[in-house]
C-alpha cells in the first residue's frame, strides 16, 4: 500500500530547501506527497522535482480564497503533475450563516473542479464538531449542503473534536463520500499529536473501513518529539506495519 506524506509536516526544511525537503520524504519510505504550497515552483519544475526523487503528487491543499480566485490556476496545477484531488484545508464556522455560506462556495468550486476531472474535497479540524447549529455538526451541514464536495477525514483531529473517527466515518465511507485520509495519531492519554502506532487510534479498523487501496492515505505530523525526519519515518513505518498485517 503507498503511504503518502503532508508536505506540512517538514514546512521548515521545505521552505529552506524544497529539493532536499523531498529527498527526506523519499528517504523515509514515502512514495508520495501532499502539497501545502509550491514554494515558487511552477508546475513543470514542480513535476521534475517529483520524478526526481521518485515520488508522485496524489494532493494539494488549497486555501478557500485561492480557491475562489484562482481555482483555474491550481486545477491546471493538478493536470500537469497527474493528481485528481485538490483539498480545502479550513474554513471557520462561527455561525450557521457561515458554514452554509461556505458550502455554497465549495460546492460551486466542486463542481466546476469535476467538469475538469479533478474532485474538490474538504479536510477537517475539532472546530468543526466542537461548533454546533440546529444539533448537528458544523462539518455535517456543510457536507449536506455541498454534495459535489468529497471529504478528507483528519482522524485526529475528529477525536480531539470529541468523536468517534470510526463510528463518524462508517457512513460516509459506505456512501463513497471520503476521497483520502489523513493518518495523525492521537496521544493514549492526552491531546497530543504523536508517532502512528504510538498512541489510542484503531488504524487497523480504519484500515478496513476506509480501504487504503481505494483512498490515499497522507501522514500529517505537527508534533515531533524527534528531529523531523525521524518523526516522519517513524509515523511511515507506524502505518506500514498497520498495512503489512493486512
Amino acid at each position: 500500500m503507498e503511504i503518502s506524506l503532508q508536505l506540512y509536516s517538514i514546512k521548515e526544511e521545505a521552505a529552506q530547501d524544497f529539493p532536499n525537503a523531498l529527498s527526506l520524504v523519499q528517504k523515509a519510505g514515502y512514495q508520495g506527497v501532499e502539497f501545502a504550497g509550491y514554494y515558487g515552483n511552477t508546475p513543470d519544475q514542480m513535476k521534475k522535482l517529483l520524478d526526481q526523487y521518485n515520488l508522485k503528487a496524489v494532493s494539494t491543499h488549497v486555501l478557500l480564497e485561492r480557491l475562489k480566485g484562482a481555482l483555474d490556476e491550481e486545477l491546471a496545477f493538478a493536470k500537469t503533475l497527474g493528481y485528481k484531488l485538490v483539498v480545502c484545508p479550513y474554513t471557520t464556522c462561527n455561525s450557521k450563516a457561515e458554514v452554509l455560506e461556505n458550502a455554497a462556495i465549495l460546492e460551486d468550486c466542486a463542481k466546476k473542479a469535476a467538469a475538469q476531472g479533478i474532485t474538490l474535497g474538504y479536510h477537517n479540524h475539532s472546530h468543526e464538531f466542537t461548533s454546533q447549529f440546529d444539533g448537528k455538526y458544523a462539518l455535517d451541514i456543510l457536507l449536506e449542503n455541498a454534495p459535489t464536495l468529497k471529504f478528507e477525514p483528519d482522524v485526529f483531529w475528529i477525536a480531539v473534536g470529541g468523536v468517534d473517527p470510526l463510528q463518524y466515518l462508517a457512513p460516509l465511507a459506505q456512501s463513497g463520500r471520503l476521497c483520502a485520509l489523513h493518518a495523525k495519531e492521537l496521544a493514549k492519554d492526552t491531546k497530543a499529536n504523536v508517532y502512528v502506532g504510538q498512541g489510542r487510534l484503531d488504524f487497523a479498523a480504519l484500515t478496513q473501513l476506509c480501504s487504503p487501496s481505494v483512498h490515499p492515505w497522507i501522514i500529517e505530523q505537527e508534533e515531533f518529539s524527534s528531529d523531523h525526519f525521524d518523526g516522519i519515518f517513524q509515523s511511515y513505518q507506524g502505518l506500514k506495519r498497520v498495512f503489512d498485517a493486512l
